[in-house]
């Protein structure tokens, strides 16, 4: 079942064609990894798909329903299609418990007692739950990049947009993150993950999908892409990435 079409998605910042006319579908349950070279619309695409950057055309249709058209349907639909951002974005002055709750306060408004109950079991999921009181500035950046997941999944998304979520984390701590992405792949959580981790896409991803120009150059399973890729700027991108063993 198709959760989420993309047609002909258009964006341009200062004249330039950043994404040109993409189509995409993701099915209920799909991995999708997405590379690219700096520039190639990677990120954009992610945040025209839950409306932090509104597209010059095309249309994104979610569970067979035309989204992102009015301001007042956009709080709805960044819960149902959550995000977790390069550089964390966690709110400072809050806790991490207080960060996870913030959104079942504000938006979902539940109690606080109920949001709280629900940020615990959350955070305990990424495996902090001892570091429920603990400021971001306190925190690793791993540990960060959990909580920020723990308040995506507290709003019960139907799908994930994870945004190059280990790039600003120092080596040590990649693994910590990836496998709680890996979790939630096993658990059959719909995603889309723009990344460079390329063993983590052949492992995770059930569809990996390179962009060149703003525009799908290549797809195919893990393997067909990331093993035997069919043209020849993927074959460049992946031997310029070979110290990511697969």
């Amino acid at each position: 079942m198709t959760l989420l079409s993309v047609r002909g998605l258009t964006k341009r910042f200062a004249g330039n064609d950043v994404l040109r006319g993409i189509d995409l579908d993701v099915a209920r349950g799909e991995r999708i990894a997405i590379l690219g070279a700096s520039g190639s619309g990677k990120s954009t695409l992610l945040r025209c798909l839950n409306f932090m950057e509104m597209a010059d055309a095309g249309t994104v249709t979610l569970d067979g329903k035309l989204i992102g058209r009015r301001e007042q349907e956009l709080t709805l639909v960044r819960q149902r299609v959550g995000m977790v951002f390069q550089q964390f974005n966690l709110f400072p002055h809050m806790t991490a418990i207080g960060n996870v709750m913030e959104g079942l306060r504000t938006v979902r408004r539940q109690p606080k007692h109920e949001a709280q109950v629900r940020a615990e079991r959350e955070l305990a999921r990424v495996g902090l739950a001892e570091k429920a009181d603990a400021y971001p500035a306190h925190l690793s950046g791993g540990q960060k990049q959990r909580v920020a997941i723990a308040r995506a999944l507290a709003m019960d998304p139907e799908m994930l947009l994870f945004d190059e979520p280990t790039s600003a984390l120092d080596p040590e701590l990649v693994g910590e993150v990836l496998n709680v992405i890996r979790a939630l792949a096993e658990e059959g959580r719909t995603m889309l993950l723009v990344t460079h981790e390329l063993g983590f896409a052949y492992h995770v991803a059930t569809r990996v999908i390179f962009l060149a120009d703003g525009a799908i150059h290549e797809q195919g399973t893990p393997q067909e892409l990331l093993k035997t890729p069919r043209k020849e700027r993927t074959r460049s991108f992946l031997e310029s990435h070979k110290q990511f063993s697969i």
